[in-house]
């Protein structure tokens, strides 16, 4: 006989271990399984701050090793589509980044679905219950960074700090774009992002926190947690969803709702194979169809980023110097295991950028040529056109560098893509992985903005005199300014940030194209729901690891009121 609960939750992602989380904590102990492919992340590189970006590159037991189908706009380049596997989801796997994004955002969010509680001033007082914001080492540059206590949480689960201490080159060459011009902010999670800021992130002095060790460490009783098998099949009476079997048939009913909670990606994958979606992609798959919903796997939109980086002389910081040595290296795991302090605390423990406005914006002819709506949201005052982010990785890989020499990258993102991408079934197969169509580019609006974002990014950091004057020689970056030489070294290298959102968007009815309601409903399918990035109706002008936990904490706040749990 299956196991029988309240809620069962497809997918220990972000989004799923915070909604497990509440409504196992609910006053009425409602039972709630938490499902999750993956098992229970262990080893190395996971919380450690200089390992920021290791996990996506070294822990390949944690991805799902997804890669995208060609991009014709990216020298047809199929692109490595990182997706954290295990309790935790991405937040095992990210690069930390804890950006609330615009408050035109939310507002923007509000309208499109008909609901006033995703409104800035309600969404805010949400991310107030899911932080535990560290306000203290902001002291230590206060020019630099200055959080209002009213505006964040002090008594939620997931951490949130700055950090201790800023590397070498960080605060010099933050002042030296205050002193070209640039616009300081000093907290770009007050609901306006622009300008340049040092960026939230979520570790702390214990290391990365994840969404299972900010929720799942002390489970109550009435939260089951199964791991180490997908979920592939739902179970149904009639059309009402009843319940969901694992790949090793293991069964499971619910009482009240099933929730999907598997991603952009595997929460499409779910819906197609249960044949929820567009009829004729569901027919020509020998799929019957339960709900023809033309939305789902559709409207995925994304972030995208290409790094940028140049040679600098050594004075500049000493980043290259500790990660090539072994002497050094074993004195900061050492400093690590005895009380989480060393290099390993400090190297990649800031990352510092902008969201900026693109001056001129409105009079170009590939803005012009947006939706009215569109156009009115791009210009508002809290909304941005593009993001950089300087002090990350060394690129290409493996760069060796003279004694003498260090390394500054910066990274150019574009914001609110236009370009629609989609998750289609490859078969009926459940074991094949689907086919992720990011479309890329393909949006004029898209590789324009992208190109003005490159050169800005470029132009603002390297060619700034205080930071050239360190500069020795360009390692990665488009051989000229000119918009041919961006849009080759564009083709080369422009990538995703793993920011997909869309392809199962929460709106109103009368919207053909989509798939849940203010509610988390999915439309004419009872008992079942979904709460993850894939409901997005708009790109958040952020780093994405918080907009999930805002739906997980929304989607628990709709279930336990309506319930009344």
């Amino acid at each position: 006989m299956a196991d029988s609960f309240d809620f069962i939750i497809v997918g220990g992602g972000t989004a799923g271990c915070r909604l497990a989380y509440r409504l196992a904590n609910a006053p009425s102990a409602p039972s709630v399984l938490l499902v999750e492919a993956g098992d229970r992340p262990e080893g190395k590189y996971l919380y450690e701050h200089f390992h920021r970006y290791t996990p996506a590159t070294l822990r390949p037991d944690l991805d799902y090793g997804y890669s995208s189908q060609p991009q014709q706009e990216l020298n047809n380049r199929s692109i490595p589509y990182t997706r954290g596997k295990g309790l935790g989801g991405s937040s095992i796997m990210n690069f930390a980044v804890y950006l609330h994004g615009s408050r035109e955002d939310y507002n923007r969010w509000a309208d499109l679905v008909g609901d006033k509680s995703w409104k800035w001033e309600h969404v805010q007082k949400s991310f107030q219950a899911i932080e535990q914001y560290d306000f203290d080492h902001a002291s230590h540059y206060p020019h630099l960074a200055m959080p209002d206590v009213k505006d964040h949480g002090r008594d939620g689960l997931v951490k949130v700090s700055l950090p201790p201490q800023l590397e070498e080159g960080i605060a010099s060459t933050m002042e030296a774009l205050l002193a070209h011009g640039e616009r300081l902010n000093v907290d770009p999670n007050s609901g306006n992002p622009i300008g340049i800021s040092i960026f939230p992130s979520s570790y702390s002095k214990d290391g990365r926190t994840t969404s299972a060790n900010a929720h799942l460490l002390n489970p109550p009783r009435n939260l089951t947690i199964w791991t180490g098998e997908p979920v592939y099949r739902l179970q149904f009476d009639g059309s009402k969803v009843v319940g969901i079997e694992r790949a090793d048939g293991r069964k499971a009913t619910s009482n009240k709702d099933v929730i999907l909670c598997g991603g952009s990606i595997d929460t499409p994958k779910i819906l197609l194979l249960n044949g929820i979606g567009p009829a004729k992609e569901l027919e020509a798959h020998g799929i019957k169809v339960v709900k023809d919903l033309p939305g789902v796997g559709k409207q995925l939109r994304d972030h995208l980023m290409t790094i940028l980086c140049v040679e600098v002389q050594d004075s500049h910081n000493k980043r290259y110097a500790f990660e090539t040595s072994e002497e050094l290296m074993k004195k900061a795991e050492e400093d690590w295991a005895r009380d989480k302090t060393g290099n390993l605390a400090l190297y990649n423990s800031a990352l510092w950028g902008g969201f900026l406005k693109l001056p001129g914006l409105e009079d170009m002819e590939e803005f012009k040529a947006l939706d009215p709506g569109m156009q009115e949201y791009l210009l508002r005052d809290a909304t941005p056109t593009f993001e950089f982010i300087v002090q990350s990785v060394l690129v290409p890989p493996g760069t060796k560098l003279p004694e003498g020499s260090s390394y500054l990258s910066a990274i150019a993102f574009l914001m609110n893509e236009q370009a629609e991408g989609s998750i289609t079934l490859r078969s009926a197969n459940p074991e094949d992985k689907p086919v992720i169509d990011l479309a890329y580019l393909r949006h004029p609006y898209d590789k324009r903005i992208m190109r003005e974002a490159i050169r800005a990014t470029w132009t603002k950091v390297f060619e700034n005199p205080e930071i050239k004057k360190h500069v020795k020689n360009r390692l990665f970056g488009p051989k000229s300014l000119s918009d041919e030489g961006i849009d080759e070294f564009m083709r080369d290298t422009v990538t995703t940030v793993w920011h997909a959102n869309g392809t199962a968007m929460m709106g109103k009815k009368e919207n053909a194209l989509a798939c849940v309601d203010k509610d988390f409903r999915v439309f004419g399918v009872d008992g079942l729901r979904v709460a993850d990035l894939s409901i997005c109706p708009v790109v958040t002008n952020n780093h994405t690891q918080s907009t999930a936990y805002l739906v997980g904490q929304k989607a628990a706040d709709k279930l336990i009121a309506e319930y009344e749990l």
